[in-house]
């Protein structure tokens, strides 16, 4: 009888034993759970982070493309621009002597105006009776 007694009394340490492993077990497998639904909610965010900045990506590029596409048309132009003039320039003895001809004072002197932040403040430069500023002058403002 004791020896059943002292059996019945081990099964039930064993018993209570295993429960608290259990209990303990259960708890890291929902802390577990926890963070690996966590972990797995920051990967898709990161994943919609990376898609759109491979999209933003893609755009940037394109843009890139079209500017240096432009730049190049730029760029060609005012190549062809130049060659135009100096086509002309010796072509045409004329267009060579007014191309080389200093401008008018006065037209050097409405030049060196100080250019307008806005049409608040050009209206009364260009109102003002005030006389151009020699071209040898140096503007006041």
């Amino acid at each position: 009888m004791r020896l059943l007694a002292a059996l019945l009394l081990a099964a039930t340490l064993a018993l209570l034993v295993m429960g608290k492993q259990n209990s303990s077990l259960r708890q890291s497998l929902q802390q577990t759970s926890q963070l690996a639904g966590e972990q797995k909610q920051l990967i898709s965010q990161l994943d919609a982070r990376l898609r759109a900045l491979g999209d933003q990506l893609q755009q940037n590029d394109k843009a890139q493309a079209e500017w240096r596409q432009k730049l190049n048309a730029a760029t060609q132009a005012a190549i062809q621009h130049e060659q135009t003039i100096a086509r002309l320039l010796n072509e045409n003895a004329e267009f060579r002597r007014w191309y080389s001809t200093a401008l008018p004072d006065a037209v050097r002197r409405v030049h060196q105006r100080p250019a307008c932040t806005s049409a608040g403040r050009c209206l009364p430069a260009l109102s003002d009776d005030r006389a151009v500023p020699d071209a040898s002058q140096r503007s006041k403002n």
